[in-house]
């Protein structure tokens, strides 16, 4: 049978490249250029000068001056007041009365009843006491705020002028010059040699190979399946034509045919 296959194949063409090659030229060129200069000028100017003078000024103080003044202050004072007090008198009197004492000093061992001989009755004078309250009058000092008048001093400032010299500076303006160095560029026209750079555009043939694939038509022997009859013999059962109708034959007879 015919086939198409594809086939690598080289082939050749030609292209065209540009290419920039640069030329350096001497170009004279005229610039100008601006040069620094000193210069000298003289200038005026305003000085201003100090003057020292005297003056007379005025200004106020304070001087303190001691006033004396009338006012009223509270005194306390101690004023005799007249209290009646309940007090106790004792308004008792004297009694004699017998006391038993023993002549001489008993010991400790000593009995009552050997003591009873030697015992003695004296008489002695006893204060038999008898309170009794009673009122008393009674004088007593008690404290009394009294607003009296009194005199007493006072620092005040009065407001005084006085007169002083001081010094004063004033400034007077005095016209003065100088000679002030200052730069300036003065333009200046000069010629130069420069190196200028231009590039050429220069157009080149290139042969490059490039391959592509190339269709052809190829005979090949291609192996096919084919489909043969091939002849068979089989047993297929039949029935018997007294004990089956027709349609026994299509299907198994289950009547024992």
């Amino acid at each position: 049978m015919t086939v198409t296959e594809c086939r690598p194949e080289t082939r050749q063409r030609t292209y065209a490249v540009c290419r920039l090659v640069p030329e350096t030229t001497q170009v004279e060129r005229q610039c100008t250029v601006m040069v620094p200069q000193v210069q000298k000028r003289v200038e005026q100017y305003t000085v201003c000068k100090p003057v020292w003078r005297e003056e007379r000024r005025e200004y106020t103080v304070m001087v303190p001056h001691t006033e004396m003044r009338q006012g009223t202050r509270r005194v306390c004072r101690m004023v005799a007041v007249q209290e009646t007090r309940t007090v106790c008198e004792d308004q008792g009197h004297w009694e004699e009365r017998p006391v038993t004492t023993c002549c001489q000093p008993c010991p400790p061992t000593c009995a009552p009843a050997a003591c009873e001989p030697a015992k003695q009755v004296a008489t002695c004078r006893v204060w038999v006491p008898k309170i009794v309250q009673k009122q008393v009058p009674v004088t007593c000092m008690r404290p009394q705020w009294v607003d009296e008048p009194c005199t007493y001093p006072v620092t005040v400032c009065k407001p005084e002028k006085r007169v002083c010299t001081v010094r004063v500076c004033h400034y007077e303006k005095v016209p003065a010059q100088r000679e002030v160095c200052y730069t300036v560029c003065v333009p200046k026209v000069v010629r130069r040699v420069e190196n200028v750079t231009t590039y050429k555009t220069i157009t080149e043939q290139k042969t490059c190979n490039y391959t592509v694939m190339v269709p052809h038509q190829v005979q090949k022997e291609v192996e096919v399946l084919v489909c043969k009859l091939v002849e068979k013999k089989i047993q297929v059962p039949v029935c018997a034509p007294a004990c089956c109708q027709p349609v026994c034959c299509a299907r198994p007879c289950r009547r024992g045919c």
